[in-house]
């Protein structure tokens, strides 16, 4: 049977394969894929300091609509929305790191778009940085003086203590005073430990402080992610096959049965 129809199993495929290989090459308008990838920084915001919100706020209409305004997409997009169905973002599981995904058939606009959008995201998310460290910094220098000022009066107190020790007078206002100083030192002594504690809490939360930052620059992959001239003319010539065998074997039936 194939024999007999060998011109059709021949030409059908190669026809297939042909018109797979044109549409490829000469319809289909090839699409490009840019990326960048941003760890999320340790700051403690709702927001900002949160994988599935900070996803959101990069897909955000008033991100995307600032970046729509700057690169003039309206020439490109008839509406903000049209525009934000090409921008994807991806959480790599486990991690606090997101891949920033835009497609274009425009190479250099697939450019300026992700490195757009990257750039508003990190200059948001560095506000909050800077204003959330500032705030540590702040109180930070407050429990430094606080403490500068309690150690003061506790060695102020221990100085009059030692004093009210080298004398010899046993008289009950000494001994009132005396009792007096203890009493201000032993509550001097938790207020040092007090501050001292809060400093060291302050101190380490700045340290733990991390922007957020790129860990993988803007750029555009080289290659087109929907054309593949040679997987589709390789898929049309397999199915062409496919389909040449059956239309074959379906002529021969009918031959054999007419009717």
């Amino acid at each position: 049977i194939i024999r007999k129809h060998i011109w059709l199993v021949i030409i059908l495929p190669l026809i297939a394969a042909l018109a797979a290989l044109t549409v490829s090459k000469f319809v289909i308008v090839p699409e490009y894929e840019a990326s960048s990838k941003v760890a999320l920084g340790t700051v403690s915001h709702d927001l900002y300091g949160n994988v599935a919100a900070s996803k959101e706020i990069l897909l955000s209409r008033d991100l995307l609509s600032q970046v729509y305004k700057e690169l003039d997409l309206d020439t490109q997009y008839r509406s903000i929305d049209e525009f934000a169905k090409r921008v994807s973002v991806e959480e790599i599981r486990n991690t606090r790191i997101l891949t920033i995904r835009y497609q274009d058939s425009d190479v250099q606009r697939a450019q300026a778009v992700i490195e757009n959008i990257t750039s508003q995201f990190l200059d948001l998310s560095g506000d909050i940085y800077t204003h959330r460290r500032a705030l540590l910094e702040e109180r930070l220098s407050q429990l430094e003086a606080s403490y500068h000022n309690a150690e003061a009066t506790y060695q102020n107190s221990l100085a009059t203590l030692e004093a009210l020790e080298a004398t010899e007078s046993t008289d009950s206002e000494t001994a009132l005073a005396r009792a007096r100083i203890i009493d201000y030192l032993a509550k001097g002594e938790t207020t040092l430990m007090t501050l001292s504690a809060g400093i060291h809490e302050v101190q380490m939360a700045l340290a733990g402080m991390e922007q957020t930052r790129i860990i993988e620059q803007p750029m555009v992959g080289s290659d087109c992610i929907n054309v593949r001239p040679m997987l589709n003319t390789a898929i049309a010539l397999v199915l062409g096959g496919m389909v040449a065998l059956g239309l074959a074997f379906i002529r021969e039936y009918f031959e054999k049965n007419p009717l």
